[in-house]
């Protein structure tokens, strides 16, 4: 990873400005193969804010698919979770998937990719 993101990175979870949700950690962790690893990266998100996923959640991510899709954009299940538990939250997703690109600029979803 880039130098500049890992140092933006750090300023957020310093500032205490970093969250997750159970799609954000699944996702991550999923994707560690030693258990050193994942014990570590684990045990950090548990001092990050934890997002519910809620019927709230669940029903504006469903209204936002059906709205893209009638657009002729197809998003992920998971990326629509994950943005509408940040816009129902009032955070902003900084990410490395351009498909958060896409939802923002189709709904009021920020957003800030880290790879532009």
């Amino acid at each position: 990873m880039p130098e500049k993101i890992e140092n933006l990175l750090r300023e957020i979870i310093l500032a205490d400005m970093t969250a997750i949700n159970g799609i954000i950690m699944t996702e991550v962790l999923s994707g560690i193969l030693k258990t050193k690893e994942y014990d570590m990266v684990s045990s950090d998100f548990k001092g990050f804010h934890y997002l519910e996923i809620t019927e709230d959640v669940f029903s504006r991510a469903s209204l936002m698919g059906s709205a893209l899709r009638r657009k002729g954009i197809t998003v992920p299940a998971t990326d629509l979770i994950i943005a509408s538990s940040a816009i129902i939250s009032g955070c902003a997703v900084y990410h490395m998937d351009s498909h958060f690109d896409v939802i923002a600029k189709n709904t009021e979803l920020k957003a800030k990719n880290l790879l532009a």
